[in-house]
């Protein structure tokens, strides 16, 4: 199944060359990496630079990329509603066929669930594609029609009506707290209740071999009563097509890690 992509050329390429960030007040590198980006062969500088705000958190975050063969700098921007963070990463790695790298990005917000909002940016031949955007996760799962139902006996069944597949989780570890308020002294459900899964997730580079490219691993936390009442996580795989600019499901299954 395929996605389309909104933030494909969102911004398009900006080049800054005439301004010297090292010598501006308040900018902090937050992280730096080195790998071919644009495709020419030579390795390129990526920095994440932003700017410290209140509370510990970095504001207007963006990338800045040093042209390996022609010391050109180059500045990619984020979205104005997703350039803050506490603890901002970036990592480089081909989602792609290509052998240049993409460019991504964690930006931890915090709150309960360590809230993180990622992207995925290609400088190939220095022009920038947003593979990924922050909130683009939401809609790639919402489709699956995830349910969290709870059942007799302390079970709780996750359920995905799409793939047609599901887990049943035994939360007896919990009686003590879910007694008298979901299930009663027989271990009957006292009223229909329904869990949820928090669509936002926590995204990982990973790969199978040496050879093919990056996958997203997808973690989206399923929970019961509260945010804190945590059953576990959906685990998905996602690939990149470049051809058709979308991110599909691969394989079409999904994983239930309890924790």
């Amino acid at each position: 199944m395929y996605y389309t992509n909104p933030y494909i050329n969102f911004y398009g390429n900006y080049t800054d060359n005439g301004l010297n960030y090292a010598n501006r007040q308040n900018v902090y590198t937050l992280d730096r990496q080195v790998g071919d980006v644009n495709g020419d062969g030579i390795p390129d500088i990526v920095y994440l630079v932003g700017e410290k705000g209140e509370n510990n958190f970095y504001e207007n975050i963006r990338i800045m990329v040093q042209d390996g063969s022609t010391k050109q700098w180059h500045v990619i921007p984020l979205y104005s509603d997703y350039n803050m963070s506490l603890n901002p990463w970036i990592f480089l790695g081909s989602f792609t066929s290509y052998t240049s790298k993409e460019i991504m990005v964690g930006l931890p917000v915090g709150g309960s669930g360590a809230l993180t909002y990622y992207y995925v940016i290609s400088f190939y031949n220095n022009n920038v594609e947003y593979f990924l955007g922050p909130e683009q996760f939401v809609d790639l799962m919402k489709p699956l029609e995830f349910k969290v139902k709870y059942m007799d006996n302390y079970k709780v069944l996750v359920k995905s009506d799409k793939l047609n597949q599901f887990y049943i989780v035994d939360v007896s570890d919990r009686k003590e707290f879910y007694e008298g308020r979901v299930y009663d002294s027989r271990g009957r459900l006292i009223k229909p209740l329904e869990g949820f899964v928090i669509y936002q997730p926590h995204l990982y580079p990973v790969k199978d071999d040496g050879i093919v490219p990056y996958r997203l691993m997808a973690q989206n936390a399923v929970a019961g009563t509260s945010h804190a009442d945590r059953l576990g996580f959906i685990v998905t795989y996602w690939q990149y097509d470049r051809h058709t600019k979308s991110w599909s499901l691969y394989p079409e299954y999904f994983w239930l890690m309890l924790g």
